[in-house]
């Protein structure tokens, strides 16, 4: 137990099963908890970050689960922890009631468990607000409450938001779920258009055989959708399915097309969905510091939710990190 934790019995790897059976019954859970993401990242990385998930039991009989993955980095003489891979919602998932003190000695397990850490809080568990954390950087992400029927919640909308769906309607496009390997492929040709736009903006350009894996995969939790215009793929929007949470997570459009405002439709469209499929959470996912993009979140009504980031460097680490510059 940490000094500020609640008493922990024994920590253990957990079973593929019990993550399964925790993320599936966790309220607080994202797709980013789920063993599948942690299996893309995998395939993504060639095998270099591999899920190493924990199952932890406290004495008062509630268990959870830190879905990990490791990355060693310096041939293999430093492992790397990552709570979520590629900076997504980490933490902790349970189908138990657990509390701050809960909370607080699954934290100290996540901070001493490797030389380096890198962990997203999650904005949905109930706990995360009472943490004591080292150096987190602010962060935030953008998130509707589906609470309200789909009619109401569009009221909220900018009044520009609700004629861009109107505009893109009447000027022919419409939207549906991919459902080729040939939709994922034109759709990674608009991710690719927009890359050139971005330019320097861009901190990480995706490789084809992630969009790839996830087309194989078939998951029901995975949905690409896509914005069609005199049958040609425009645009599109990928994404993830939790048992509560929806996460917006990629997106891309033809400049060329800007104009019948697809990434309108795509947004109605999917929020749509959510609304009669009873999710509960509608994420836009953070913004990554462009203040344009946080604006048009907040257009839609989007509340603002805190999701800082912790970020461990031991002494090998740093020093593994110097020797570039040391070197010139």
């Amino acid at each position: 137990m940490g000094r500020n934790g609640a008493p922990i019995k024994a920590v253990e790897p957990a079973p593929a099963e019990t993550w399964d059976r925790a993320w599936q019954a966790c309220d607080y859970a994202t797709y980013f908890h789920s063993r599948e993401w942690a299996e893309l990242w995998r395939h993504l990385s060639g095998g270099s970050m591999r899920p190493d998930p924990l199952l932890v039991h406290f004495r008062d009989d509630t268990r959870a689960i830190l879905p990990l993955s490791t990355q060693t980095v310096a041939r293999g003489l430093i492992t790397v922890a990552h709570s979520s891979p590629g900076g997504t919602f980490g933490g902790w998932i349970s189908s138990d009631n657990l509390n701050s003190s809960h909370g607080q000695a699954l934290a100290s397990i996540l901070l001493k468990r490797s030389a380096g850490l890198n962990w997203r809080i999650n904005p949905y568990d109930p706990n995360v607000g009472t943490l004591r954390l080292p150096g987190t950087e602010y962060d935030t992400t953008h998130c509707l409450s589906l609470a309200p029927e789909f009619s109401a919640l569009v009221r909220t909308w900018s009044k520009g938001h609700r004629a861009a769906v109107k505009q893109a309607q009447r000027e022919g496009v419409t939207v549906r779920v991919a459902q080729s390997i040939d939709d994922w492929r034109a759709y990674y040709r608009a991710y690719l258009d927009s890359v050139k736009r971005w330019g320097d903006r861009v901190s990480t350009v995706y490789q084809w055989n992630l969009f790839d894996k996830m087309h194989a995969v078939a998951s029901p939790n995975i949905r690409l959708w896509v914005a069609i215009c005199d049958g040609e793929v425009i645009g599109g929007m990928l994404c993830f399915y939790a048992p509560r949470h929806v996460v917006y997570w990629h997106g891309a459009a033809l400049a060329d097309f800007f104009s019948r405002r697809p990434v309108n439709l795509l947004v109605y469209s999917a929020v749509h969905d959510a609304c009669a499929r009873g999710f509960r959470w509608f994420d836009f996912n953070p913004s990554g510091g462009f203040e344009g993009v946080r604006q048009f979140k907040r257009s839609f009504g989007a509340e603002e939710l805190a999701c800082p980031v912790v970020r461990k460097e031991g002494p090998a680490l740093r020093l593994y990190r110097a020797l570039p510059r040391f070197w010139g």
